[in-house]
C-alpha cells in the first residue's frame, strides 16, 4: 500500500488493484474514442452524395463538364462514391483493429511486468508463443488459469482470431481464419465495426478476469 499525501490528509492506495485496472481503463478510453470516430466518419459518408451534388469544403464541381474533385481527387479516375463511403472507410474500421491489439499487447505487458517486480517473481523467457499469449501464460501462472468457459473463449478469440486478422492486414496477406464480421475479397479484408466492437468487448471481458471484477454469466 502507498501513502499519499494531499492537503493534510494521506491516502492509501492499492498500487496492485490500480495496476490490475490499468486495461480496464485503457479499453474503455479506446471504445470512447472509437465511437467517436465511427459517429463522425458515418455523419460524413451520409452526406457525402449531396456534397458531391452540391459542393462543400473541399468539394469541387465544374458546372460545364461532367467533372467533381475532392480535395484535388478527381471523378475522372477514380469512383468517388466507392472510394469515400466504402474503400477509405474501411481502412479506418483496419486502424481501428491496430490500436486495440497495440493497446492491448502494451498494456498486458506492462501490467505483467509490473506485478511479477510487486510479487518479487522471476520474468520468464518468452518461448514459441505469441505476445499475448506470453503475457496470458504469465498471468495464469501469478493468479492461477480462471475456472470459466468465457474466460478460455476470450483469450481464444483473440489470439487464434484478431491477432491472426492483424498480422494479415499488417502483411497485406489474407488472414486464414473466418469470422461472420468481416469479409474476405479477392483484393481485401473488409472489417465491420461490429468485429471491431467485438474485439472491444473481448478485452473488455478480460480486464474484468485481470481487475478481479464480477463477470456477468451468459
Amino acid at each position: 500500500m502507498l501513502v499519499i499525501y494531499m492537503d493534510g490528509f494521506s491516502k492509501k492506495v492499492d498500487m496492485e488493484a490500480c495496476l490490475r485496472k490499468g486495461l480496464h481503463t485503457e479499453v474503455a478510453l479506446m471504445m470512447a474514442f472509437i465511437e467517436q470516430q465511427n459517429i463522425q466518419l458515418d455523419d460524413y459518408t451520409s452526406k457525402f452524395s449531396s456534397l458531391l451534388e452540391n459542393g462543400g469544403r473541399g468539394i469541387v464541381i465544374n458546372e460545364y463538364y461532367d467533372h467533381v474533385s475532392v480535395s484535388n481527387v478527381s471523378s475522372d479516375q477514380y469512383d468517388l462514391e466507392a472510394t469515400f463511403k466504402q474503400d477509405l472507410p474501411n481502412y479506418v474500421r483496419i486502424s481501428q483493429v491496430f490500436m486495440l491489439w497495440a493497446m492491448l499487447e502494451k498494456t498486458l505487458s506492462y501490467i505483467v511486468k509490473r506485478l511479477s517486480e510487486q510479487k518479487n517473481i522471476k520474468f520468464r523467457d518468452r518461448k514459441d508463443e505469441s505476445i499475448f499469449i506470453y503475457n496470458i501464460r504469465w498471468l495464469e501462472e501469478i493468479d492461477g488459469i480462471p475456472n470459466s468457459a468465457p474466460y478460455s473463449d476470450v483469450v481464444n478469440f483473440l489470439d487464434n482470431n484478431v491477432r491472426k486478422v492483424r498480422n494479415a492486414l499488417v502483411h497485406g496477406s489474407q488472414p486464414d481464419v473466418t469470422h461472420k464480421y468481416f469479409e474476405v475479397t479477392d483484393t481485401e479484408t473488409i472489417i465491420s465495426s461490429n468485429y471491431v466492437w467485438e474485439i472491444c468487448m473481448s478485452i473488455e471481458l478480460l480486464s474484468r478476469y485481470l481487475a478481479h471484477q464480477p463477470v456477468a454469466k451468459e
